[in-house]
């Protein structure tokens, strides 16, 4: 019995090393330094995990006062300085912390030939990052409020980057573009609110993912023929006008597109497109895009309704379709009206369309026409969910009828206001 007990007393501490480094490695920073108190033989184990992450659970309380602060910071430079082991990934990410914190004694203590995952995500000030181009090794990279500077001459990119994501940094055009075109494996990119990224020149072979959110005044996809999602928003503030837009072809555009599977198209993009020139289908069909999101579409503009449907008409296998709707007074509402009623006698056929969105709806001759092309297109559409303007509230019993009584292709379509 007793022997027993000895033999099973302690299975913590028998647990082989790989295993308990990999218990430590799901833990948040607290948590691992707490868990060390399990057992004996894992006393300062902490210490050898390749990974320090400040986050929200390690500094649970915003530090309000200048003493808070520099307790913090103080607690934070005596965990990486007697860290034992390489760093692998570094993550400094608390919301609201000001960049008086001097991030760059952090940095001096890591290993810049072990980095492979780097976060510094501060909310306010700026940071100026310099040893970036040291860490040769980075696969995962996000940076927020902070300002790079030029690479030095020897720096020839980030050949292992998977991951960038940068969040309102301010840096150089050509030290973007060769942040791009200088990482030859980047598969998702993100970019926020980014100075100089207003012109998109996008080199990424490898890339696969692309959120962009910001001022856009012109986008180029020179070599991107894996890119799988793409969402281009723009921002409230910097809504450029009308004819600040430079045209975009969108033959162009979707050639270098061929397996796009999920797709966002922001006002500034569609203005963009409606700019140019619009064919009825694109030469090359989109064989993957499942998805379409348009925001702030115009309606009662014939040029916008020709760029959505140009783009339904190419995508043999869509499954679901949103549009945001905007209003504004335009010229062509009568046109775009006639086009969409002309089309309902056309050979156009949504055969895979099963779901349709459709947000600040109202009971406006371009929308009505456009949802009742949808209903009449659509044989396997299962539901079509409408949000009606706020203004419009008081008249939602009558414009569902209205919609209800369209005619369908499906027998099971489903609408839900």
């Amino acid at each position: 019995m007793t022997r027993n007990k000895a033999s099973t007393s302690d299975r913590i501490s028998n647990l082989p090393t790989e295993i308990i480094e990999n218990i430590l490695l799901r833990l948040p920073l607290r948590d691992t330094v707490k868990a060390c108190v399990l057992s004996k033989d894992w006393n300062g184990k902490w210490k050898t995990v390749p990974q320090i992450v400040f986050d929200e659970s390690f500094c649970t309380q915003y530090p309000r006062s200048y003493n808070m602060r520099e307790t913090l910071f103080n607690c934070m430079y005596q965990i990486v300085h007697i860290h034992k082991k390489p760093i692998t990934k570094f993550a400094l990410s608390i919301p609201r912390l000001e960049s008086f914190c001097p991030v760059y004694l952090l940095l001096d203590r890591l290993h810049k030939d072990t980095l492979q995952d780097f976060t510094l995500w501060i909310s306010k000030g700026v940071v100026l990052i310099l040893f970036l181009y040291t860490c040769l090794q980075l696969r995962h990279l996000r940076l927020s409020h902070c300002h790079t500077t030029s690479p030095p001459t020897t720096f020839k990119g980030f050949k292992r980057l998977v991951t960038l994501e940068l969040h309102e940094v301010n840096t150089e055009i050509n030290i973007f573009e060769s942040f791009i075109s200088d990482s030859p494996l980047l598969e998702h990119l993100t970019l926020i609110n980014c100075p100089n990224t207003e012109n998109l020149d996008l080199d990424a072979p490898n890339l696969k993912y692309l959120y962009f959110e910001g001022p856009l005044n012109s986008i180029r996809f020179r070599n991107t023929p894996v890119l799988a999602s793409v969402t281009i928003k723009a921002t409230g503030d910097f809504m450029p006008k009308p004819g600040e837009f430079q045209p975009a072809d969108m033959i162009e555009v979707f050639r270098c597109l061929p397996v796009i599977e999920d797709l966002f198209v922001g006002d500034n993009l569609l203005m963009s497109f409606a700019a140019g020139n619009i064919p009825d289908r694109l030469p090359a069909t989109l064989e993957f895009l499942k998805t379409v999101v348009l925001s702030k579409i115009c309606f009662g503009s014939l040029r916008e309704v020709s760029c959505a449907l140009c783009l339904i008409r190419s995508s043999p296998n869509l499954q679901k379709f949103k549009v945001e709707l905007n209003y504004g007074a335009t010229a062509d509402e009568n046109a775009a009206v006639e086009f969409l009623e002309t089309l309902h006698f056309l050979d156009i056929s949504l055969k895979k369309l099963r779901e349709v969105e459709m947000l600040t709806f109202d009971d406006s001759k371009p929308v009505m026409a456009f949802a009742k092309l949808l209903l009449v297109k659509s044989p396997l559409l299962e539901k079509m969910y409408i949000q009606l303007k706020k203004n419009r509230s008081t008249k939602r019993f009558k414009i569902l009828k209205e919609v209800i009584r369209f005619p369908r292709a499906s027998s099971i379509a489903e609408i839900i206001c």
